[in-house]
C-alpha cells in the first residue's frame, strides 16, 4: 500500500502589511508534457500565460516556461523562467518553489502519472515559491534587490492559476 502524504498548514493570510504587492495573476498552464521518469522524479515541460489583475503591473501579462517535476513524495518542484510585460517595462523572474497536494490527497506512484492518458484531478494545489527579479526599467529598479514570495493555487486538472507575489 501507499503511505499517506504529509501536509503543511495553510499559508499565511494574503495582504500582509509588511510586504509590497508586486502582482496578482490569473491565468492558465498549457498542457503538461511529460519528459520522462528520472531518479529524482517525473519531469514535465509546460508553458503558461496569465493576466496581471492587481499591483503595479496591472493590465500587463506574465508568461514563461516551467521545467516542472513531481518528486516521489508527490510534491511538485517549480523551476520557472518568466517575464512580466507591463505598459512601460519588462521584468525577468527566476522562480523556485513547490506545488503541494491538497490535504488528504494521496498522489499515485510516478509511473501512473507518467502513463498515457493520466489526468490530474480537478483540485487546487498550493503554490509556494520565491523569485529573484531583473529589470532595466528605472521605475522598478528596486525589484533588482529584493526577494519575491509567490503564494496561491494551481489546479493541475484544469490548468487554472491564481498567484499573488509580494516582495520582502
Amino acid at each position: 500500500g501507499s503511505t499517506p502524504m504529509q501536509t503543511l498548514p495553510s499559508p499565511p493570510s494574503r495582504g500582509r502589511a509588511d510586504t509590497e504587492l508586486v502582482y496578482r495573476l490569473e491565468g492558465s498552464l498549457a498542457d503538461l508534457y511529460p519528459i520522462g521518469l528520472f531518479a529524482e522524479g517525473l519531469r514535465f515541460h509546460n508553458d503558461f500565460s496569465a493576466d496581471i489583475v492587481e499591483g503595479p503591473f496591472k493590465g500587463g501579462r506574465i508568461f514563461g516556461l516551467d521545467q516542472f517535476m513531481v518528486r516521489p513524495d508527490g510534491v511538485g518542484v517549480i523551476v520557472a523562467h518568466e517575464v512580466v510585460e507591463g505598459a512601460d517595462t519588462r521584468v525577468a523572474f527566476d522562480i523556485r518553489g513547490y506545488v503541494l497536494p491538497p490535504d488528504g490527497l494521496e498522489m499515485p506512484p510516478l509511473e501512473v502519472l507518467a502513463s498515457p492518458g493520466f489526468e490530474f484531478p480537478d483540485m487546487d494545489f498550493r503554490v509556494l515559491a520565491t523569485a529573484l527579479m531583473r529589470t532595466a526599467g528605472p521605475r522598478f529598479d528596486h525589484l533588482n534587490r529584493t526577494v519575491v514570495v509567490n503564494e496561491g493555487t494551481v489546479n493541475l486538472g484544469t490548468g487554472r492559476l491564481d498567484i499573488e507575489a509580494r516582495s520582502l
